[in-house]
């Protein structure tokens, strides 16, 4: 088992964006109690996710979204703080998702929030 603790590492995005059958790492994740450390792994169909407080298990295309949308949220947060160290300023520069693995903007992603709950 991996341990993924680092927010920003390239394996962790590797694992995140294009999870693959027999996956098996621990790295933080939002959840439904909050940012926990999670035990995740990945099979063919189904994903197991398992933290102190609880375990679920959910369909593989749903974690897809869900990890898609955890390395979204720590990407954008990683960029705005490089560049507060930088200038001051929290804003973003232009297409700075292209050193995060995106291939185009992250924001544009479309989702129905209303299926994600879990």
């Amino acid at each position: 088992m991996e341990n993924l603790v680092h927010s920003i590492s390239e394996t962790r995005m590797e694992r995140l964006l294009n999870p693959k059958m027999s996956d098996h790492f621990y790295t933080n994740f939002v959840g439904k109690y909050g940012y926990r450390g999670y035990e995740i792994k990945v099979g063919r169909k189904w994903v197991t996710m398992r933290s102190n407080a609880h375990k679920v298990r959910m369909p593989l295309a749903k974690f897809k979204v869900h990890a898609f949308l955890q390395w979204r949220r720590d990407s954008m947060t990683d960029a705005s703080c490089k560049v507060y160290n930088e200038t001051g300023k929290y804003s973003r520069p232009r297409a700075w998702w292209k050193d995060y693995g995106f291939t185009s903007n992250p924001k544009d992603f479309n989702y129905e929030p209303s299926r994600l709950a879990w």
